[in-house]
């Protein structure tokens, strides 16, 4: 099927909803499945809940909350955040294998409150068809919450999305994907406020050395050893020794001996 068709697909997917709450992470999937779903019901009919937490870095937060103004609807979109404390849930902090299943049911059921409360149905998310291809555990409460994916009813994948999204004027259409704090921490050490902290430090440090979207990872067993994910693009820079020796320093720094570079990239 041409990206036409599956564009139009997800147009009619869109229509038939009529009125629809969306489970807004401020990434591209969930951006163009707003933008659609919005240029498709008018913004009348289309609530955007986003879960705000610690879960998320400051930017990643920022540039969901100002998305609309960011894509040209200074107003009209109703963009309502739902505030959340995920350290304060022990099934997560326990940060077991299926740690993504519990996190996802209770925002996703804290969504279907606040929109039922407004009159809304149902409830979509950005899930496209390349994310069925892995071991997600979240998407087992999708499942059973009933929780539309109509970017992958109308077989979308991850390249198409960034497609539309860019012939659509969207920004960030080429932003490296990005996921929650958790994920850098290995299942079975227990998350802490004082990790994910780590983690975002790194994080944002690494992009202020122009190191885009990448992801540090803590080791399971060495705590004073991390493994680093970069762009493809972004290999080139560190046959430069000083940025090798800055990176070095920022890490050692805080404690971190030991920094592994993970070849297969992002």
């Amino acid at each position: 099927m041409h990206l036409e068709e599956k564009f139009r697909r997800l147009a009619a997917i869109l229509l038939e909803c009529k009125q629809l709450a969306i489970a807004f992470s401020g990434g591209i999937d969930s951006g163009l499945l707003l933008k659609c779903a919005l240029d498709v019901l008018g913004a009348g009919n289309v609530l955007v809940l986003f879960a705000r937490s610690e879960l998320l870095r400051s930017d990643e937060i920022e540039r969901a909350e100002n998305w609309p103004a960011a894509n040209g609807y200074p107003r009209g979109v109703e963009l309502e955040t739902v505030n959340i404390q995920p350290l304060g849930w022990k099934e997560f902090v326990a940060n077991s294998a299926d740690r993504c299943y519990f996190c996802k049911f209770r925002i996703y059921t804290l969504f279907r409150e606040r929109m039922e409360k407004r009159g809304f149905l149902l409830l979509a998310d950005g899930t496209n068809i390349d994310d069925l291809k892995s071991a997600r555990p979240g998407l087992r409460a999708i499942h059973e919450l009933g929780v539309r994916m109509p970017l992958v009813e109308a077989g979308l994948d991850k390249n198409e999305v960034r497609r539309l999204s860019r012939q659509m004027g969207l920004a960030d259409w080429n932003r490296p994907s990005s996921s929650c704090l958790a994920t850098r921490i290995p299942a079975g050490l227990q998350i802490t406020g004082e990790r994910l902290d780590r983690v975002r430090h790194w994080e944002e440090g690494l992009e202020r050395f122009g190191f885009v979207g990448c992801r540090v990872r803590m080791d399971r067993h060495d705590p004073a050893a991390v493994s680093v994910q970069l762009a493809d693009a972004d290999f080139g820079q560190l046959k430069d020794p000083g940025i090798r020796l800055s990176l070095l320093r920022f890490f050692r720094s805080s404690g971190i001996r030991r920094v592994l570079v993970d070849l297969e990239g992002r």
